[in-house]
């Protein structure tokens, strides 16, 4: 049984109960059980709720699945193997974050090497929200499980706001950090 499938089975055997991350950690058996809430979630029309849907009803941490039954408008993935392979070979082979490639160590347990995921740009609510089509190329980008593990969502809200935000993070940060964030650009665009 995939971690996944451990996943909801435990949300769907706690209705309306508060599970918390460290129950889905364990019951998953993987460091990635987050991306597979997103998916329960985000893709497959169960409705997860955090703190972030429930502020003081839940804490950080915390999750609840209040009814059973999937939402039918669901999203199934919609990145073919040929369109992943593509996005792959246009960055590189490498994280866009962090530059790391596949099998370079974990920077938490050297234990583990990195594994190179697809990631949406702009998250698949933002992007139709403001018209842009959440599977095309241009809103997928290359990250480590590492990077993506740690993401948010760096663009949620308006996304001309984001890319304004982005712009005066760069223009704000000391020098040493603009000139890395330049030298990554440089390798990704040439």
């Amino acid at each position: 049984m995939s971690a996944r499938e451990r996943i909801k089975n435990l949300f769907l055997e706690n209705i309306g109960k508060i599970i918390t991350k460290d129950q889905i950690s364990a019951e998953a058996g993987i460091s990635e059980w987050a991306r597979r809430v997103r998916e329960l979630r985000d893709e497959f029309g169960y409705e997860i709720k955090s703190h972030k849907e429930m502020p003081g009803k839940l804490k950080p941490g915390e999750y609840i699945l209040e009814n059973p039954k999937p939402n039918p408008k669901a999203k199934e993935r919609k990145i073919s193997k040929d369109q992943y392979f593509r996005v792959l070979n246009r960055d590189g082979h490498c994280c866009l974050s962090c530059g790391r490639k596949p099998g370079d160590n974990n920077p938490i347990d050297e234990s583990k090497t990195i594994k190179l995921v697809i990631d949406h740009v702009y998250p698949i609510s933002d992007a139709e929200k403001y018209g842009i089509d959440p599977y095309s190329d241009e809103n997928l980008q290359t990250l480590c499980d590492f990077c993506n593990e740690g993401k948010w969502n760096k663009f949620s809200g308006k996304i001309g706001e984001a890319q304004e935000n982005l712009t005066a993070l760069v223009r704000h940060a000391p020098k040493e950090e603009q000139r890395r964030v330049y030298e990554m650009l440089k390798k990704i665009f040439g």
